[in-house]
């Protein structure tokens, strides 16, 4: 059970703020969608080059004066720092920009083998004092308050020193400047690694990344194997992206190209540490693309809850967990895995085009695969959604219960520990009195075929929480769908398969879509009611992705014609604000159609609701796997929703109306939760 500290998450929150408005205003003038693509071929062709790059940055950096030493793990690269550091008979070392070093734990190699090591950076030494360690890639402090920091100095110095942010600067200068003119060496990381000239880049906002590369009389560079770049016109194009999508500033304070030493001794020190496997792995070579901007912790809504010290194990966040993976190992990264959402906000953002989430579900296969399934899990997805025969008895089961279980509201009954927690902040619904498939078959005749004109035919998948828990949903939507013409018949089918392919159960979730497939037709445009259904209908190949639309996006791009003129004056009556649910807004960049849709039709009635695109918490089966965090996301959305005073909230995704309905009930939160289908069955019928 991870812990929300509402005190980190307000500090997180106010720098994400920031952060969001500074990169907006330093990506103004930018096509960053090509810069990305640009730079992500870039990383590509070095990964696909690096032993050639390798050994070509190897010579011409020994040309330059530069001893270079290949170290294949952490071990080996601590042991040749300290051996470097024997060897010239220095006991100081300065520190500066290496997240390498972190990696390999240098510091603490060090400190057993007699060496005093001081960090320079601000925000690294501050962490240093308070014995801890980085919680964020760029920003190694920035869980800590001017207030923090404060606190820590004190206790370092002995006396009380205040906040003032003038003072703390001054006394951290004072103090590290010291330390850099007594060390005997200097260690920096680097950014790029240059390889026709021997040279290395290094960006700072800080001058002690200078001071420690140069001053003192031997330079170490401790760095990794996978930060090459052919030539110097490539690394400019690091430089575009790097500092505006890490920090939100246009260039950092300091640039520097480091090319051999100065009047110094000089030895850099590349780590393997299992990189050249991932090298060599089809499906995860893209995380060696990464260039650390830390894009991706700033806009994960899991990450800005718990922040570094709880989602990392050195490394933070999704591409953290995947780093993990390889260079500390699965074990490691076995519970991060289950910490991301999948709600692909990190592709959106990531400055290498790293498809994040895609791979967390990659690598939720490799733990079942290779350090067993959990036992549950198994159960659900390999026994039950993998033979839908199965599950489909199951849900009439429940259904023949749901007297039983129901409350005057039609949510289910409090459950007993410790199922409780699940429940705590929202009410849970129950199945249906009847599935869709069966109100399908009794209305069919009179509501949904013949009213409609069979000149036009379309195929409607429901997804299994419409077609067990919202049936009224998929009604609405063939009555929508009937009176703009067209006959609708039901793809009868349960579970799409994502939520076994989403933990990690791929043969399973790939078995089912198989099953799913046989029940479409080929000729026939599918309309679908989740976005997460639609993504994994998208799965089954190109010519089928071309068939498949989500409802909300249809029913805009083909029939808003349509539906003005049958009601050209008719406004819903009702204030109404819009959730974007994430699948459709990061993955199927649908969310406008709805937007679009709902100004239309609401007119002044439409709210803009704040952070409208902020998680709810659902995510499938992370609510029941995290509900302290699924609770903290619905209860910021909650927050938003009250404050826009609407009547109703229109949504895309059942699994989002599910969470907010069933949290909007428990919150004492009067407002209908629905689905746009039964906003427009609402105005046009």
């Amino acid at each position: 059970m991870k812990k929300i500290d509402p005190y980190l998450k307000a500090v997180l929150d106010n720098f994400t703020t920031n952060y969001f408005a500074s990169r907006d205003r330093a990506f103004s003038g930018l096509d960053f969608e090509s810069l990305r693509q640009e730079l992500a071929e870039i990383r590509e062709q070095s990964l696909e080059r690096n032993q050639e790059l390798l050994n070509q940055f190897i010579a011409q950096a020994e040309k330059l004066g530069s001893k270079v030493i290949l170290a294949k793990d952490s071990e080996e690269a601590n042991q040749n720092a300290l051996n470097i550091l024997k060897k010239h008979r220095i006991n100081k070392l300065v520190k500066s920009k290496s997240m390498v070093s972190e990696e390999t734990r240098l510091n603490d190699f060090l400190i057993e083998n007699g060496i005093e090591v001081r960090e320079t950076d601000l925000g690294e030494w501050i962490i240093q004092l308070d014995k801890e360690h980085p919680t964020h890639m760029v920003l190694p402090a920035i869980h800590l308050t001017r207030k923090d920091v404060a606190k820590i100095f004190s206790k370092k110095l002995g006396r009380e020193i205040t906040d003032d942010p003038a003072l703390l600067v001054r006394i951290a200068r004072e103090q590290l400047r010291k330390d850099i003119f007594e060390a005997g060496a200097g260690l920096t990381g680097a950014n790029a690694l240059i390889a026709d000239t021997g040279a290395m880049m290094m960006v700072t906002n800080e001058g002690n990344g200078r001071l420690v590369s140069t001053i003192p009389p031997v330079h170490i560079v401790f760095t990794s194997i996978e930060k090459l770049y052919a030539n110097l016109s490539q690394v400019f194009v690091l430089l575009k992206m790097l500092p505006r999508n890490a920090t939100g500033q246009v260039i950092t304070s300091y640039v520097s190209l480091i090319a051999g030493p100065h009047n110094q001794a000089q030895y850099i020190i590349l780590v393997d540490n299992h990189r050249s496997e991932l090298m060599a792995d089809s499906v995860f070579k893209p995380v060696l693309r990464c260039i650390k901007c830390s894009a991706c912790l700033n806009i994960c809504p899991v990450y800005r809850l718990l922040g570094g010290k709880q989602y990392s194990h050195i490394y933070m966040g999704g591409i953290g967990t995947l780093l993990t993976a390889w260079i500390h190992g699965l074990e490691q990264s076995k519970d991060l895995a289950g910490l991301c959402l999948n709600c692909h906000r990190c592709d959106e953002i990531c400055a290498v085009k790293i498809p994040i989430a895609d791979l967390i579900i990659a690598l939720r296969e490799k733990l079942n695969l290779e350090l067993g399934k959990p036992v549950f899990k198994e159960m659900i997805f390999d026994l039950v959604i993998a033979h839908q025969n199965l599950h489909q008895t199951l849900f009439k089961m429940a259904r023949t219960a749901r007297p039983l279980l129901k409350t005057k509201d039609n949510f289910a009954r409090k459950l007993p520990a410790p199922f409780g927690k699940y429940e705590r902040f929202r009410a849970l619904p129950l199945p249906a009195e009847k599935s869709l498939t069966e109100l399908w078959k009794t209305q069919s005749a009179s509501t949904i075929k013949e009213q409609g004109l069979e000149v036009k035919k379309l195929q409607l998948y429901p997804g299994c929480l419409v077609e067990h828990f919202y049936p009224e949903i998929g009604i609405d939507a063939a009555k929508v769908l009937n009176r703009l013409g067209y006959q609708v018949d039901l793809i009868e089918a349960g579970c799409c398969g994502f939520p076994a392919l989403n933990a990690g159960f791929r043969e399973a979730g790939e078995g089912v879509l198989a099953q799913l497939m046989k029940k479409i037709k080929a000729e026939n445009t599918i309309i679908t009611l989740c976005p997460t259904c639609t993504l994994m209908l998208k799965r089954a190949g190109e010519k089928l992705s071309a068939q498949v639309f989500p409802f909300n996006k249809f029913i805009f791009e083909k029939e808003l014609g349509s539906i003005q003129n049958f009601v050209p004056d008719k406004k819903l009556n009702k204030t109404i604000c819009y959730h974007e649910s994430c699948h459709q807004k990061h993955s199927l960049k649908a969310n406008e159609a709805s937007l679009e849709l709902l100004k239309i039709l609401a007119g002044e009635n439409f709210i803009a609701l704040k952070n409208a695109d902020s998680c709810c918490g659902f995510a499938g089966s992370f609510s029941l796997d995290h509900p302290e965090i699924s609770e903290a996301l619905a209860m910021d959305k909650i927050y938003s929703i009250r404050e826009s005073g609407a009547e109703v909230l229109a949504l895309d995704c059942p699994g989002c109306l599910l969470q907010i309905k069933g949290a909007c009930y428990n919150s004492g939160l009067k407002i209908q939760v629905l689905h746009l289908a039964q906003v427009l069955a609402s105005y046009l019928l």
